[in-house]
Formats: structure tokens, C-alpha cells, sequence
């Protein structure tokens, strides 16, 4: 069975790592898996086997959508995959499009995001095709982004079902000060480290806010995007560009060793789905701090109740100052945080995540044959 995974753009984030994740297991299972990026942002994945690039640019004006189309509409023709995998919702408005057209029966639409968060036309194409049976199945990666689509149609949330975003084994290779001599880091004092996509939703620029409040203490970013200039201004304008080191993309087969190197993993996004940032970090043992919003205590706060990670409410800068004075000052609550992370972790494996992906196309491949 031949299993084909779209992405909207090649680059290192949640989405293009949950494809090659799923495409890298399924393979292991004995399907013929490719993975389609319907542009080039960054050369991330070139070169890796069953990847294919629709559009060598970012699409600027109409006919660039048009060609991706057609594009995608021709492969699909050309290569008859059985179950077509959508991920972000620009793939899956034109991936599911064209996987309809090209008569393919199994289309899985994956949203990585909160429906809010949408811009406003991928939102209403995204709301108009799931009311339409384009797509056959319609994942959402967590419980929040699941809550987001509760005042959608009856018709579009009949096709919803939760599949947790789930994470390989961190590789886990240096130790702390090799790993802080890979990237180049101080090999001395406190760090407090990231990984994500320079953007307004990631807050990153509270990071850097921080460290007015916390001398000493260093901070490492693993991610670009379009906020670097303005992150950049802000540590220059803060004084603090001395402790401030932004390392731009690293590779997902690298990030384990970037883990290595810090102290405690702190995430004030204002807006979340289930990042696999904070999954890794959790698996790597580091203590977490991160915006108490619902997309991050689905993760952070067990059953329970019982908190794997210390909440601080969206903005509250004082609050993040505290939380991080609090772990570097009590070594006890550190080896706690770095326990209950590592465990919690667990339960969002990659096996899980593919075993439910596994079992949803089958199943759709046994009603319809």
C-alpha cells in the first residue's frame, strides 16, 4: 500500500517533523511512503529519500497556487497512492483537492493548529471542505485543538478524531558541556534554551525580557523565522545581546544534543496545538516552564491534576522570573520537574501516534473494499 504525506512548506517544524516521523515508521511496516512539500522555505529535508518539492519558491501570486495544483494533481495520477496524508491547513486544502480530483479514496486531513488561528481564507476553505466529505477523516494532534472546532457544523465535526502528536526516542549522544561545545554556547553559568519558530504566537521576545531580571542566566534559541531582526533589536535594546544566542534552524536529527545543553526549557507561546518542542524537551529530562494555556496542560498537567511542569499565565513576566529563579535556586525541585518530565513523556510516543494513523486508513481501506 502506497501512503503519500503532504506539508504545506519544507522546513524544520511540528508539521514536517509528524510527517517524516509517520513516513519513517510506516516504511519500517512495509509500505511505500513519500513525503510531498508543496514549496521550499528551507532546505531541511532535500535530499532525503521520498521527498519531493512541488515549488522550488514561497508562492507569491495566484498561478504559483495553481501550478502546486496541478502539480500535485499530475503526481497523484502518476503515482496512485492509496491513502493520501495531509498536514497544515494549506496542504490540506490543496492536497485534499487534488487527491480528490486524481480519484484517490483514503484522505486523511491533519490540523496542527487551533482553528482561530488560521488566516481567514485558509479558514474558510478549511470549513467549507470539511462540510463537503473532501476530507474522509479529519485529525486534529490534541484535545484543545479539538475544542477549537466546537462551534463548527455538526457535518464538520463528525469527521473530527484525536490523534496525539508522539516523539522517537530523544537521541541523547553529549553530555552537557560537549553538547554546549557543539553549538558553540557558554560552558559555564545557566541556560535557559528553546526550539521553535521565530514568531509572534512562539513569544519568544518574552525570553529575552527575562534575562533583565535574572543576571547571569543565558538563553539559546533553535529556530528562525520572521521575527530574528526584531529578537535581535529587542536583546540589543535590553543590553542583554552578550547572553542571547540565537543558533537559526538546526536539523530535527540534531535536536537532542541542543537539548543537552541547557538547564531548563521554557515555552511562553501565546497559542499552542501539541507541540513537539515541548515533547522532546520533556523526554530529554529538563525541567519545563511554559504558558498555562490548554494546549500545554493537556501535556503538563496529569489526570489528576498533578502538574509535570510549572505554569505561569501567558505574559505574566514576572511570573516566567519567578518560575526560573525557582528551579535554579531549589536543586530538589529540578531533579523533580526532570523526573515527572521524562515520564510523562511516554505517553506520547511515536509508535502510539502511528499505530492510530495505521489503524484509521485501514480501517477506511476496509469499508471501502
Amino acid at each position: 500500500m502506497k501512503v503519500v504525506n503532504i506539508v504545506t512548506q519544507m522546513e524544520a517544524g511540528g508539521a514536517q517533523q509528524a510527517a517524516m516521523n509517520i513516513a519513517d515508521v510506516l516504511q519500517k511496516r512495509g509500505y511505500e511512503v513519500e513525503i510531498w512539500f508543496l514549496y521550499m522555505k528551507r532546505p531541511t529535508y532535500q535530499g532525503c529519500p521520498g521527498v519531493r518539492v512541488i515549488l522550488n519558491h514561497r508562492p507569491v501570486w495566484v498561478m504559483d497556487y495553481v501550478r502546486i495544483l496541478w502539480g500535485l494533481f499530475l503526481l497523484l495520477l502518476n503515482q496512485k497512492p492509496a491513502v493520501v496524508i495531509t498536514h497544515t491547513y494549506y496542504a490540506n486544502v490543496l492536497g485534499q483537492l487534488a487527491a480528490r480530483l486524481a480519484g484517490v479514496l483514503i484522505r486523511l486531513a491533519v490540523q496542527h493548529s487551533p482553528a482561530p488561528t488560521y488566516p481567514r481564507l485558509a479558514r474558510w476553505l478549511d470549513f467549507l471542505m470539511g462540510n463537503t466529505f473532501f476530507y474522509t477523516t479529519n485529525i486534529v494532534v490534541s484535545g484543545a485543538a479539538y475544542h477549537s472546532f466546537d462551534n463548527y457544523p455538526v457535518w464538520y465535526r463528525k469527521r473530527l478524531m484525536v490523534i496525539h502528536n508522539g516523539i522517537p526516542t530523544p537521541q541523547l549522544t553529549l553530555d552537557r558541556e560537549n553538547a554546549r561545545r557543539r553549538f558553540g554556547l557558554p560552558l559555564i553559568g545557566p541556560l535557559i534554551i528553546n526550539v521553535g519558530r521565530l514568531s509572534v504566537e512562539k513569544n519568544q521576545q518574552m525570553l529575552i525580557k527575562l534575562l533583565k531580571h535574572l543576571p547571569g542566566v543565558q538563553l539559546a534559541i533553535a529556530g528562525d523565522g520572521e521575527l530574528r531582526s526584531t529578537l535581535e533589536y529587542e536583546a540589543n535594546t535590553l543590553g542583554v545581546e552578550d547572553r542571547v544566542f540565537m543558533l537559526g534552524e538546526i536539523s530535527p536529527w540534531e535536536i537532542g544534543g541542543f537539548l543537552s545543553a541547557g538547564d531548563i526549557f521554557v515555552f511562553p507561546s501565546h497559542y499552542e496545538a501539541l507541540p513537539f518542542a515541548l515533547l522532546e524537551a520533556m523526554a530529554a529530562g529538563l525541567p519545563i516552564i511554559a504558558s498555562d494555556i490548554d494546549a500545554l496542560r493537556d501535556v503538563l498537567v496529569e489526570n489528576e491534576g498533578n502538574q509535570v511542569g510549572i505554569l505561569v499565565q501567558p505574559g505574566d513576566e514576572y511570573g516566567f522570573v519567578q518560575a526560573v529563579k525557582s528551579v535554579l535556586e531549589d536543586d530538589s525541585l529540578a531533579s523533580f520537574l526532570t523526573n515527572r518530565s521524562k515520564e510523562r513523556a511516554r505517553l506520547f510516543s511515536l509508535a502510539q501516534m502511528v499505530d492510530a494513523y495505521e489503524q484509521c486508513f485501514l480501517e477506511l481501506a476496509h469499508d471501502a473494499g
